[in-house]
């Protein structure tokens, strides 16, 4: 009688680990979404030249400056079209060395050319290095971390992993966020000065959409750690099932001489 209970209870954690493991797997499929969606939001903010926009009427254009690429788009009343978005994109490299003498040349006659002021942020500043850098770190340990954890339902080291690299991609976009959000409003950053006025430059929504992709890593690595310390425990239990086999030994039929 007792063996056939010790069996029932067998069978009973046997599916209670089965149904763990299902668990698990559904947590960790779930972060790597998050993490994909992260890893595209945080991707199109740094494609995307919208970090900082500003519109001088006196030049008739909205002056668009990103991380790495500038565009400048004129006035709707200037082009024959009806839609904002069709308006054509004039783009420029901040790290185009030819951009950079021209911006140079206009700096150096401020008084007597009107965009000088404006040709000032189109150059390739430290802080401008620095977001980038955390950023496309951010974006290369994301695509590292979906590697890890593809393999992180069958190994707690794979889970393990995958969640640390989860960690560091959250904390070097975080980086890349903060340093970009203080520098945007300083003043030498936040005020654009024309020749007739100074127009206020506003965040853009590539900036929000990064920090949309900030946050979700952020729970694609809260899921991760409740994966990674799951797995952990389960294979502490599992070394225990040995001894639990050899619990029929003790029933008194075993022990009748």
């Amino acid at each position: 009688m007792d063996w056939h209970v010790i069996e029932i209870l067998e069978d009973a954690t046997t599916m209670s680990e089965r149904k763990t493991t299902s668990a698990q797997t559904i947590v960790i499929i779930s972060s790597l979404i998050l993490l994909i969606v992260a890893l595209g939001l945080q991707a199109g903010g740094v494609m995307s030249p919208s970090w900082q926009v500003v519109d001088i009427r006196e030049f008739r254009a909205t002056h668009h400056h990103g991380l790495w690429l500038d565009c400048t788009r004129p006035q709707l009343h200037l082009v024959k079209t009806q839609n904002k978005d069709d308006l054509p994109l004039h783009c420029t490299y901040k790290f185009d060395i030819s951009a950079t003498q021209i911006i140079d040349e206009n700096i150096e006659d401020i008084d007597q050319n009107s965009a000088a002021g404006e040709s000032e942020h189109h150059q390739f500043f430290g802080w401008h290095k620095f977001t980038l850098g955390f950023m496309l770190c951010a974006i290369i340990l994301a695509a590292l971390s979906l590697l890890c954890g593809i393999c992180a339902p069958c190994s707690s080291g794979f889970a393990v992993l995958y969640a640390i690299l989860v960690a560091f991609t959250a904390f070097t976009s975080t980086c890349g966020d903060a340093i970009f959000f203080f520098a945007a409003h300083r003043v030498d950053s936040r005020f654009v000065q024309g020749l007739v006025g100074t127009y206020e430059q506003v965040i853009g929504m590539a900036f929000y959409l990064h920090v949309a992709g900030t946050v979700i890593s952020c729970l694609a690595l809260i899921m991760a750690a409740i994966s990674a310390y799951s797995l952990l425990q389960n294979n502490e239990s599992e070394r225990h099932l040995p001894m639990r086999e050899m619990a029929p030994l003790h029933e008194p039929r075993f022990a009748r001489v």
